[in-house]
């Protein structure tokens, strides 16, 4: 799942989007949360820093995997990603992009951490963060969760000013320069159920419990016929699928809480109401506004 936002370079957006996810791990109680941040900077600023970069890498190139010495030139500021020991050590001594941001980056950065401790967001500036796609500008974040282990990443995105054009897109207004401001997140939901610790949801109970009276083919479809009716009309229902015995189907019902029992046999079925203990012999096609009656006067 992910947030997007385009139009605004206003730091207040970078802040509300960061502030949307970290509400929704705290409401999906994730543990162990942590969000760095950083910023790439916008264009100029990022051409300037990657001639030191360069020079950096270049002055330590034996030092570094080969992915590393074949992006010096393409992408080096991925160099920050690897984790091969030997460049890792020159990372460590690299110069960071933080150190060479233009006055508007800085005064945008700034601000970002400004309205994210307003809003009691703590996070750690990481100067060593960069992101996969070369197309992020300013802002850039990440959430991780040190209850997943080593692969510890949740959500995290970024601002990408000038993405709507790169792709050959319409500029969005209000703009104030010529590339269209962007802010956005992805995340992932299967990491967040994993990291959470999300109470679990009682299942809505069973209005209907479709049982077979018989084991016969024209009555399980007539039963699936009645299940698919009782499903259009709204109620929670459920039909028997297990070839259990028709004393056993009455377990089962009871062991969900199946507030009704539709004994399906042929030319009639029998509707047990199994709160208040009776029972009828009804035409199948009436079965589901009887329950839609019985549930209406409880």
């Amino acid at each position: 799942m992910g947030a997007e936002a385009l139009g605004s370079e206003d730091p207040a957006v970078d802040a509300e989007s960061i502030v949307l996810l970290a509400t929704l791990l705290d409401e999906m109680r994730v543990t162990d949360v942590r969000l760095r941040l950083s910023s790439l900077g916008s264009a100029g600023s990022r051409s300037e820093y990657r001639e030191h970069l360069q020079a950096h890498l270049r002055a330590h190139e034996q030092s570094l995997s080969e992915d590393v010495r074949e992006r010096i030139d393409l992408n080096p500021l991925r160099a920050f990603d690897s984790e091969h020991p030997g460049t890792v050590r020159v990372m460590e001594t690299a110069p960071r992009l933080l150190e060479h941001l233009s006055r508007d980056d800085a005064e945008h950065f700034a601000e970002v951490r400004a309205l994210l401790d307003t809003a009691n967001v703590p996070y750690e500036v990481d100067s060593t963060l960069v992101r996969g796609l070369d197309y992020y500008t300013r802002t850039v974040f990440e959430f991780t969760s040190d209850a997943l282990g080593a692969q510890s990443g949740v959500g995290g995105g970024g601002r990408y000013d000038g993405l709507v054009e790169l792709i050959k897109g319409p500029p969005t207004p209000p703009t104030s320069g010529p590339l269209t401001p962007g802010m956005g997140w992805a995340a992932g939901v299967e990491r967040i159920m994993l990291a959470g610790d999300t109470p679990a949801v009682a299942a809505s109970p069973v209005e209907l419990f479709v049982a077979l009276g018989a084991p016969d083919a024209d009555l399980r479809r007539a039963a699936f016929g009645l299940l698919a009716e009782a499903r259009s009309a709204g109620l929670t229902a459920q039909m028997e699928l297990a070839g259990r015995s028709l004393k056993g189907q009455l377990g089962y019902a009871d062991a969900l809480g199946a507030r009704y029992v539709a004994i399906v046999g042929a030319g009639e079925t029998v509707l047990k109401d199994m709160q208040g203990g009776g029972q009828e012999r009804i035409a199948t096609p009436t079965v589901v506004h009887a329950v839609l009656r019985g549930l209406r006067d409880l």
